[in-house]
């Protein structure tokens, strides 16, 4: 257990203690401790292992729960915490680490070679447009990092391949060509 879900637990343990219940006093309990944490990551963890916890909880009390306020308190509580996760997560943007990140030359060869794949699908007759926004789309998440585009890429062939968009000798073809040169990454991945 990591510094954050340690702190989880244990503002759950006091949040419905000092807050009056409502969703205003709730709210402003969550927000004052979400001030403790810088990263938005550490944030998310936190609220998520709180949301958790707080599940957990409401779970446990209604198998004895004979009517009282103690569900609702832990609804706006949730309903608290799902805010402030929506709230960071509409700013929040995936950073991955230095050894992970492409490099412009890396990700302008990938580029072509997607532009390439592309044109050869064309010539070989598999003109879906399916086939194009999926390529499309890889273009535009290079910011995941080598490891999670790869993924990305995995699940992307393997849809086209269980749609029967495309054959799989294709698609294997398109996955090592777009992966020669990143052979660590993709050990990685298998």
């Amino acid at each position: 257990m990591n510094i954050i879900e340690k702190e989880a637990i244990e503002f759950h343990r006091r949040i419905y203690q000092i807050s009056a219940g409502t969703l205003e006093s709730l709210k402003s309990v969550l927000t004052s401790k979400l001030y403790d944490f810088n990263r938005d990551r550490d944030k998310l963890d936190f609220l998520k292992t709180l949301r958790k916890k707080t599940v957990e909880d409401k779970e446990k009390h209604a198998k004895t729960c004979t009517g009282c306020g103690y569900d609702e308190e832990r609804e706006i509580g949730l309903f608290a915490i799902d805010q402030e996760i929506d709230d960071i997560n509409r700013f929040y943007s995936h950073e991955p680490q230095s050894y992970d990140k492409f490099n412009v030359e890396q990700e302008s060869e990938l580029h072509n070679k997607l532009n390439d794949i592309l044109e050869k699908l064309k010539k070989q007759g598999h003109g879906q447009q399916i086939i194009f926004e999926e390529i499309e789309d890889l273009k535009n998440h290079f910011n995941l990092g080598k490891k999670n585009w790869f993924q990305l890429l995995k699940g992307k062939v393997v849809d086209l391949t269980l749609k029967k968009i495309l054959k799989e000798t294709i698609v294997k073809e398109i996955y090592n060509q777009l992966s020669e040169g990143f052979e660590q990454v993709v050990k990685m991945i298998e």
